[in-house]
């Protein structure tokens, strides 16, 4: 193994990803019995084959999909070190990979990135929407720079840094047109209505249900998403009674329609917080989480 040729692997990486000898042999601009070549001898230094021949091309054997997972974040850690030292100590150029849901991006992330660039121009942004679990892998194999998330976040790695942003204060919103205002006097009449929750496993769900427990109700909705832009859109529709970071109705343009309920205040806040790995850092990275970090929005 010491003496194998890297650039195998990264032959290797394009064709699990092209699932095609030909295209990848195309972005290589080297010939097609190099690319069959170069898997071969791969093949012949691990002792397994890599791929199967099918009617649309290529497809991975199980092994090559275990082998996938860590050469892709081989591949990513020596990119991202690349764009480290280009940019370690700039301010001027590089990229700021950014993983937020899209809520959290449309209102709170949104304003403080525009307001970055009219400082620092030359720093270009990249941002990534999914699950907390999924932008953390992300985080650990270096294919993100950032996450703005709201807690519990949880990682593997101890060089994972946490800085508080923000506590929010969550809400029950309605259409004011499909619901009579006053109905809802406290949070066990909520469980009469339909309701528009997020996703059973979402960290501000979870903490809802956990309130709800609490107050010997249990929420049955007659729809869930992971996207707050889904649910709203319900809401407006009057499919049902939303649950909102109460700065997601603020921004909305017709926020006049909806009615807000947050219970005095005694509805479970969030916490969103910046994590990154700090090793990893650049200097436009450090500056812009600095940046974020001296407006505490929602306290």
């Amino acid at each position: 193994m010491n003496n194998t040729d890297y650039n195998l692997y990264k032959i290797f990486l394009y064709l699990y990803e092209q699932r095609s000898i030909s295209k990848t042999a195309n972005l290589l601009y080297v010939s097609q019995p190099a690319i069959s070549y170069s898997l071969k001898e791969l093949e012949n230094q691990l002792g397994y084959t890599l791929f199967y021949r099918n009617s649309k091309g290529i497809e991975p054997t199980m092994e090559a999909k275990e082998l996938y997972s860590y050469v892709s974040t081989a591949f990513n850690i020596m990119k991202s070190g690349e764009e480290h030292i280009r940019n370690l100590n700039s301010l001027n150029i590089g990229v700021i990979k950014i993983g937020t849901p899209s809520h959290i991006g449309i209102f709170y992330l949104s304003s403080f990135i525009a307001d970055f660039r009219k400082v620092y121009p030359g720093v270009k942004f990249e941002i990534v929407s999914k699950s907390t679990a999924d932008m953390v892998e992300m985080l650990e194999t270096r294919k993100i720079d950032l996450i703005v998330d709201t807690l519990p976040i949880s990682t593997t790695k101890k060089t994972v840094k946490k800085i508080a942003l923000a506590r929010l204060q969550n809400c029950f919103a309605y259409n004011k047109d499909s619901f009579p205002k006053g109905i809802i006097d406290n949070v066990e009449d909520l469980k009469k209505y339909p309701l528009v929750l997020p996703s059973a496993t979402s960290s501000i769900r979870l903490k809802l249900d956990e309130f709800m427990e609490s107050k010997n109700t249990k929420l049955y909705p007659v729809f869930e998403s992971w996207t707050t832009e889904m649910m709203i859109e319900m809401v407006r529709r009057g499919v049902g009674i939303g649950y909102f970071i109460k700065n997601v109705i603020d921004i909305q343009k017709d926020k006049d329609s909806f009615e807000v309920i947050t219970y005095g205040n005694e509805l479970p806040a969030v916490d969103v917080c910046a994590v990154y790995v700090e090793e990893f850092a650049t200097t436009a990275l450090n500056k812009f989480i600095e940046f974020i970090s001296e407006s505490k929005v929602g306290e």
